[in-house]
C-alpha cells in the first residue's frame, strides 16, 4: 500500500521538477510495473504538454473542470460534504493531519496517495480503507472523463494503472 500511496501522491501533484526526473530515470514506470505486475510504458510527454494537460484537467478548464481532484465531490457531488468530514476523521484516527505548507484541500488525490502511504505500515487496514473508499471512487467517477479530455494520454493510461493496482492491492474491483 505504501508504493500505491506515494505513486498516487506523486502523479496527482502538480507536475514539477521531482516528477521529471522519476519520469526521467524511469522509477515511476518500475513502481507502477511492481504494483500492477507487468511491464508499464507511459506515454512520454513533453513537460510543458504535460503540465497543460494537469491544469486542464485538474485545476481550471474554460469548459469546466473535467476532473476536479476532490474524493469528497467525486462521492457527494460538493465540496465539504459528509465524505469530506469522514475523510477527516480517519486522517485523525490514524495520528495523521494536514500541514499548514499543504496549499490545497485535505480530500485531493495527491494528499489521499500521501495519507495511504503514511499509514501503510502502521495502520494497513485504515490505509486500504482510504484506498477503497476514497481514491476508487474517484478513479471510477472521473477516470473515464481524464480518458476523454487528456490529450497526452499519459493521466488516461494512469487512471487504468491506478486502478488495476487498488485491485490487485485490495482486492476490489
Amino acid at each position: 500500500m505504501e508504493l500505491l500511496g506515494w505513486v498516487t501522491a506523486s502523479f496527482f501533484s502538480p507536475p514539477g521538477e521531482a516528477l521529471f526526473r522519476e519520469l526521467y530515470a524511469g522509477t515511476l514506470e518500475e513502481a507502477l510495473e511492481e504494483l500492477t505486475g507487468h511491464p508499464v510504458t507511459l506515454p512520454k510527454v513533453a513537460p510543458r504538454e504535460l503540465q497543460a494537460a494537469y491544469t486542464a484537467l485538474f485545476v481550471t478548464h474554460p469548459e469546466g473542470l473535467p476532473a476536479p481532484p476532490y474524493a469528497g465531490y467525486a462521492l457527494d457531488g460538493e465540496l465539504f460534504g459528509p465524505s469530506f468530514h469522514r475523510l477527516q476523521e480517519l486522517y485523525r484516527e490514524g495520528g495523521l493531519e494536514v500541514q499548514a505548507t499543504w496549499r490545497d484541500l485535505p480530500d485531493h488525490i495527491a494528499a489521499i496517495g500521501e495519507a495511504i502511504a503514511l499509514l501503510a505500515e502502521k495502520n494497513p487496514h485504515l490505509a486500504k480503507r482510504l484506498a477503497r473508499e476514497f481514491l476508487k471512487p474517484w478513479l471510477d467517477r472521473f477516470g473515464p472523463q481524464v480518458k476523454i479530455h487528456d490529450p497526452t494520454g499519459f493521466y488516461a493510461t494512469l487512471v487504468d494503472l491506478l486502478q488495476e493496482a487498488i485491485h490487485a492491492k485490495t482486492g476490489v474491483s
